[in-house]
């Protein structure tokens, strides 16, 4: 077989180095530094012969096999031979082939060689074809059969048996005989087509019939060929010249290759840059790797192919590495889809390495469950630390549809995005969020999209690129050139014909459709330019063959591309001919894909997979486009006030809830219920310490780049003509009408992956803003520039001069546009799901049952968490560890770990407090089953259960040192409440004197009673929007303004008292009543 295109070498001409491809000027010392497994005698890479039948002929003959593989636990090796077939050798079958190459049947050592693979060449012309094979070659194979270890198609010879040409009457690969040709009186002494030495012994020289016999021929090297021979001489000259020129341009072809600066395997290369084997825990499915090392020999770093191997068995290597990596021994690990099930990475309690994990996805995987199984490796049960995921997703249109993908699933599932924000980190961490399409806003966005797309509707969000303007342009000129070049009226000119192929006439309908029926402006406009010489395809024809320049033309053309933009010719347009080109039609997108099968109309997962059948530009552009219309939906949404934002977090300098106000609403159906009205007392500002930290996070974690001036980025942000890079860092506003202190700003840009920047005040805090709004209004606008400052120490300066002015409430200003940090909320908590219906309905601002002439108001679901403890709390724990170690010896060490027995108590929030025990421990994973005095059954992690520990040992000591209760009294487990002696024994106490509730005006104190329970460190609750009504006051006979919770507070009261629910005084009474009775008994 020719493995280059070169003729047949001429007599006397030694082979070029480089057509042996088997052999290369660093294989000796690879070969001799290449170590092999324990009890491999044999190197991967070896050469060997064995003999078959070929099923051509019937015969045996000769099979060139190279060892692949070896299986050291079964101590086979696995050939593959020339034919494709392979086969499982034991080492004993593997050296009698040696033995037989070895013995002079067949030359190899340690790599193949060709003369024992070649046929001799018969280089006279009689016998010699066009592509150099002699005449007698049959240049047949035998047919493949099945692989596997033991192959029934093959006929093996005995082990001794030696290559013979005798077993065949046609010509062996592996002659070794000179052949004498009859018809010419010299013999070819080029025994060796593939001889790169030029040392090989020649071959005795023979005599022809008539007796006559000729001199040793001159051996040369291929470069040593001179091209100046007379080529039109002797048919031997022309075929030297012939076989130079050739093998030049074979070496010039095998040069560019090895120039060639190919990626490494990425997997590979992960491994070796980040530290190699010795630091890397790699789990995957692979068995062999490429490692680099470094040679002292050669004195650089060398590639090695190697095993994967540990201690045990190959089944058992991925769990080898995670143990490494879990204890800390690797402290990374690269995984790969083989092993993202089934693998626990997490910062685990009971390991070594409890360093926080930074999860960092190369490839989303095209299924939502994969994604999710390989984000759960590092976050799991007992971890100590969340982790930190980072995933890697371009600008790429279409690849925004994985991402969508993922983030649908793990919104349903309230993982990494607004049901647990803080598992993805903040600022420096990119999270999913921001690709969830797939809901009932995408949806919507979308149909109002395509509707505006196949009616070409003039008012477009996106603007279209002149580029691609001109693009559509010359497609619109060229089938209106064709239409009318054509006899007759030219709209009718523009239906296809009948013997065109189906994809033409869809086309042609296509056009016919938008120029006639959608934009007929723009093709009236288009019509007339043709008919005056101003067709774009006419210019560019110009361009092409030189009649005009480029100067000259471009002026025409841009000129032709804002004229039919104003005709019509904008981005909805440029989509209906996009959409159209990767299968999106209008009867298509709206399911009816024929008359008799109705199908599904598109929707958002579908649509992100057909962009990817565009180019990257215009994946880009359409998928851009389709997000700010979901923006505009949802802005809607929250106008109309039926978007929910999900559970958003209220955080700030410093956080303070009250002591809440208890409501009993619901009587005698639930008289143990409350509803809890927690005050929250919040500094939203940002101290200068905090604002630093913050900026040096986010300029550690700035990895944005600057993209080209076409480049249209995330959000529609970058413009055409000019680049817009929001550098985070401190800005400053330095207008005159700020005398006190200059506006700072800390502006932080998230990334091309959002289109998102935080916006930070010292006065307000955190806040997102669209870049848009960023670049547009604060960084250029007519009324705010800022200002970016070089000198931080003095930002830092002016940032707590600030600070510090906007200590007092939000409704005082300290200057123009700045107002107080002191900010109160109040957040309804406690029992509100059984009655969140009547809460809700009680904000209709229209009142019960009338029309929705006003919007209905809906609250946030809000978490308040404080960002730290305070002094106090710090020395109340002191006072609590020094009473636990005085008073509580016999009592189990929270700080021993959990085991059966040990006691726990779980507290409702502003309720009671229930105390349990552990009932059962699990291994695997680590968990315990508690069962407390209510009758319930919790299985809880192992920190859940620290946790509960603790709080029974507070509780204890609460009842102990504060109440003075026995031991064994606030040792047993028996339901409490969770405050002093006087609160254990105490009844429900009605804020309201007996005989204010007919005279009062303020309904809820009607429901009102006296809180005795303790203040949660964190509140989940709802928050209904700061804002003021009025309503009508007897006692004042006006209206008085009062905040939105009061009013829907109020009404809820009003609407239960129609509904005859039992006020706090009357279920007093009825308490007192039954206790009377008890006593009695």
């Amino acid at each position: 077989m020719m493995m280059f295109p070169l003729p047949p070498k001429p007599r006397g001409v030694i082979a070029p180095v480089f057509l042996n491809v088997n052999k290369s000027k660093d294989d000796d010392d690879d070969m001799e530094d290449s170590t092999t497994p324990s009890g491999q005698r044999f190197e991967l890479g070896k050469v060997i012969l064995k003999e078959f039948e070929d099923p051509s002929t019937g015969k045996m003959r000769m099979y060139e096999g190279t060892i692949k593989k070896y299986f050291d636990d079964e101590q086979l090796y696995n050939v593959e031979f020339e034919d494709g077939d392979s086969e499982d050798m034991t080492e004993a079958e593997v050296a009698m082939c040696v033995e037989d190459e070895e013995s002079g049947k067949a030359t190899f050592s340690g790599r193949s060689s060709r003369s024992a693979r070649r046929k001799k060449v018969n280089y006279s012309e009689v016998n010699v074809d066009k592509d150099g094979n002699t005449g007698g070659s049959r240049g047949m194979k035998r047919k493949p059969s099945k692989k596997g270890r033991k192959s029934a198609n093959k006929k093996r010879r005995g082990a001794n048996s030696s290559i013979s040409m005798a077993n065949s009457d046609d010509e062996s690969d592996f002659e070794y005989e000179a052949e004498q040709d009859e018809d010419d009186d010299t013999i070819d002494a080029d025994d060796d087509a593939f001889d790169t030495t030029g040392g090989g012994k020649q071959p005795a020289r023979g005599k022809s019939k008539k007796g006559k016999g000729k001199g040793p021929i001159k051996r040369i090297q291929w470069d040593e060929i001179d091209l100046s021979l007379d080529t039109s001489a002797s048919v031997e000259n022309e075929r030297m010249v012939e076989y130079r020129k050739a093998c030049e341009k074979v070496k010039g072809w095998l040069d560019d290759v090895d120039d060639l600066a190919l990626p490494a395997n990425p997997l590979d290369r992960l491994l070796n840059e980040l530290g190699g084997p010795d630091k890397v825990a790699e789990l995957t499915g692979r068995k062999i790797r490429q490692i680099r090392r470094f040679d002292e020999s050669k004195g650089k770093m060398v590639v090695f192919y190697e095993k994967r191997k540990g201690a045990g068995r190959f089944d058992q290597i991925n769990v080898e590495e995670r143990n490494n990596f879990q204890s800390g021994k690797k402290l990374v690990a690269i995984l790969s889809e083989a092993a993202s099930t089934g693998i626990s990475l997490q910062a685990d309690k009971r390991v070594g390495n409890q360093k926080r994990r930074v999860h960092i996805t190369l490839e989303l995987p095209w299924s939502a469950d994969k994604a999710i199984q390989q984000l759960g490796r590092t976050h799991r049960a007992n971890q100590t630390s969340g982790p930190s995921y980072k995933f890697l997703i371009s600008d790429v249109g279409g690849e925004k549809r994985f991402a969508a993908a993922v983030a649908k699933r793990l919104a349903l599932m309230g993982a990494l995005t607004q049901g647990d924000r803080r598992a993805t980190g903040q600022s420096n961490a990119l999270g999913l969020g921001g690709f969830d399409f797939d809901n009932k806003f995408g949806t919507r966005a979308l149909r109002k999209m395509l509707e505006e797309i196949w009616e070409c509707n003039k008012n477009c969000l996106t603007d279209a690129p002149e580029r691609l303007v001109l693009d559509a342009l010359k497609t619109i000129d060229s089938r209106l050139s064709e239409a009318l070049d054509q006899p007759g009226d030219w709209k009718a000119n523009l239906a296809p014909y009948s013997d065109d192929a189906k994809s033409e006439q869809d086309h042609y309908e296509l056009l016919e459709d938008l120029l006639l029926n959608k934009c007929p402006q723009l093709a009236a406009q288009r019509v007339k330019a043709i008919g005056e010489g101003k067709s774009v395809v006419k210019y560019l024809e110009k361009l092409l063959d030189g009649t005009e320049t480029k100067e000259a033309i471009k002026p025409k053309i841009d000129e032709e591309v804002k004229a039919a933009m104003e005709a019509g010719l904008n981005f909805n347009v440029l989509s209906f001919l996009w959409l159209f080109d990767v299968g999106v039609t209008e009867q298509s997108a709206s399911g009816a894909n024929n008359y008799f099968k109705k199908g599904k109309p598109i929707d958002v997962p579908k649509f992100l997979n057909r962009t990817l059948g565009m180019n990257l530009l215009r994946q880009r552009l359409i998928v851009e486009h389709f997000i700010k219309h979901l923006g505009k939906q949802v802005t809607l949404a929250k106008r109309a006030g039926t978007y929910d934002l999900g559970i958003k977090t209220i955080g700030g300098h410093s956080v303070v809830i009250e002591k809440p106000r208890s409501f009993c609403f619901r009587g005698l159906e639930a008289k143990d219920e409350r509803v809890l009205l927690y005050k929250v007392k919040l500094d939203r500002g940002m101290d200068a310490e905090t604002a630093s930290q913050l900026y040096k996070e986010a300029v550690a974690s700035d990895t944005e780049t600057i993209s080209s001036a076409t480049n249209i980025g995330a959000g529609g942000f970058f413009g055409v003509g000019q680049v817009r890079i929001i550098k985070s860092g401190f800005y400053i506003d330095r207008r005159r009408e700020f005398k006190e202190v200059p506006r700072m700003f800390l502006i932080i840009n998230q990334g091309r992956a959002s289109n998102k920047c935080v916006v930070v005040r010292p006065n307000e805090g955190k806040k997102t803003f669209p870049k848009e709004f960023v670049w547009n209004k604060l960084l250029h606008g007519d009324a705010c520039q800022l200002t970016l400052c070089t000198d931080i120490n003095q930002a830092m300066v002016t940032w707590k001069k600030e600070f510090d002015l906007a200590d007092r409430p939000e409704n005082e200003r300290y200057q123009r546009y700045c107002y107080g940090r002191h900010t109160e909320s109040c957040i309804f908590g406690g029992d509100v799901i059984p009655i969140l219906n009547k809460i809700l309905a009680s904000s209709n601002l229209n009142g019960i049952g009338q029309a929705n002439e006003m919007p209905l108001v809906m609250p946030d679901v809000v978490r308040v968490e404080p960002p730290g403890k305070t002094p106090e709390d710090d020395s109340a724990n002191e006072v609590t560890e020094s009473t636990i170690d005085a008073e509580a010896e016999d009592e189990d060490d929270s700080s021993e770990p959990p085991a059966i027995g040990h006691k726990v108590a779980l507290k409702i929030l502003g309720g009671s407090v229930f105390r349990g025990a552990i009932t059962e421990c699990k291994d695997d994973p680590a968990s315990f089953v508690t069962t407390f005095t209510d009758g319930s059954v919790i299985e809880m992690s192992t920190d859940e259960v620290n946790k509960a520990r603790q709080l029974f040992d507070t509780e204890w000591t609460k009842l102990v040192v504060d109440a003075d209760v026995p031991k064994a009294v606030a040792s047993s487990i028996e339901v409490h409440n969770s405050v002093n002696s006087e609160a254990q024994s105490a009844t429900r106490r009605p804020i309201l004197p007996a005989g204010e509730e007919i005279t009062t005006e303020e309904y809820e104190k009607i429901f009102e009673e006296e809180y005795d329970g303790d203040v949660p460190n964190v509140l989940v609750g709802l928050e209904f929007p700061k804002r003021q009504l009025s309503m009508y006051s007897q006692s004042a006979d006006e209206h008085v303004p009062i905040p939105f919770w009061q009013f829907v507070l109020r009404k809820l009261a009003e609407r239960l008292l129609e509904e005859g629910a039992q006020s706090s005084r009357q279920l007093l009474n009825l308490e007192n009543a039954e206790r009377v009775k008890l006593q009695q008994k």
